[in-house]
């Protein structure tokens, strides 16, 4: 059988059988069997369960886009999930799936980082545009401000951050990393881990203070990350997330992004204060070998 489950859904089912429509909800099931939970199943493809349970009754079928999701995750090909279940059972059982690659103590980790309706609720209040500022890893006594947007997507909080390294006074265009990563909401803490998307040979955390605050104005907290320095050491600074709207002309803030003396104006006095600690501090703090 050459046609795809796609060429039958966009209008060329007349020569497909029932019996091979009806293949498709019983691969799945089978599929389904390899996970603790349909649940679980759906979270790491990124399914929404009601509609993924259309699927595995027959009342519906995935669109192409969900198609090639549940196929890319499986390991098979589109006409493979049409087949009569002993050969697929047969191609599943060579073709194991991802949850036999992993030890079972990080199928916790989808639950840790999934948001229940009341964490969505507490997070959805810092969704938004910010300027971050921490005191640098990597030049000594200069903030670095930079972009961040916290943004929805069905059962996680997502963020992308943008930095734009020029030192005052330097000419040239100016270096840009570009980080994407999750946000949890656990107790009255916020905990933010992302990844340099480029090199992907970065990654950092932050652990936010909860504002109880209908409208967030600025967040506070703690950053540890690892210097863009020859020694590559681990580090922390303070933290302050400066709310600049729920939707920006993105050219204009990156303008406002680039790396400050400490005592440059450019900072706003109260988050400098906060960063240094009052003055007594202007580098972060940093890891040491034993």
């Amino acid at each position: 059988m050459t046609m795809s489950l796609v060429d039958a859904i966009q209008g060329s089912s007349s020569d497909m059988s029932d019996d091979e429509f009806s293949f498709l909800p019983m691969n799945l099931k089978f599929a389904a069997g390899y996970y603790p939970s349909v649940s679980e199943l759906c979270r790491r493809l990124g399914i929404n369960r009601q509609q993924f349970m259309k699927y595995l009754s027959g009342a519906a079928y995935p669109s192409r886009r969900s198609l090639r999701t549940i196929c890319d995750f499986l390991g098979v090909d589109e006409f493979e999930l049409l087949l009569p279940p002993d050969q697929f059972r047969k191609i599943i059982a060579l073709r194991p799936t991802k949850k036999s690659d992993l030890p079972p103590v990080l199928s916790t980790v989808p639950d840790l980082l999934s948001l229940s309706p009341q964490q969505r609720s507490q997070v959805a209040k810092i969704h938004g545009y910010y300027y971050e500022y921490y005191l640098s890893f990597s030049t000594p006594q200069h903030i670095l401000r930079a972009l961040i947007h916290i943004y929805p997507s069905d059962t996680y909080t997502f963020f992308k951050r943008i930095e734009r390294l020029r030192m005052d006074g330097q000419d040239g265009p100016p270096d840009v990393y570009k980080y994407e990563g999750i946000v949890t909401n656990v107790g009255d803490r916020f905990y933010l881990f992302d990844q340099e998307s480029i090199t992907g040979s970065e990654l950092s955390q932050t652990i936010l203070f909860q504002s109880y605050r209908n409208r967030v104005s600025y967040l506070s907290g703690l950053r540890m990350g690892v210097s863009g320095a020859d020694g590559h050491e681990p580090v922390a600074s303070r933290i302050v997330l400066e709310f600049i709207g729920g939707s920006v002309n993105r050219r204009e803030a990156m303008s406002g992004c680039s790396i400050y003396r400490v005592g440059s104006p450019e900072i706003p006095s109260g988050i400098r204060e906060h960063l240094t600690a009052g003055g007594r501090m202007s580098n972060p703090l940093r890891g040491a070998i034993f």
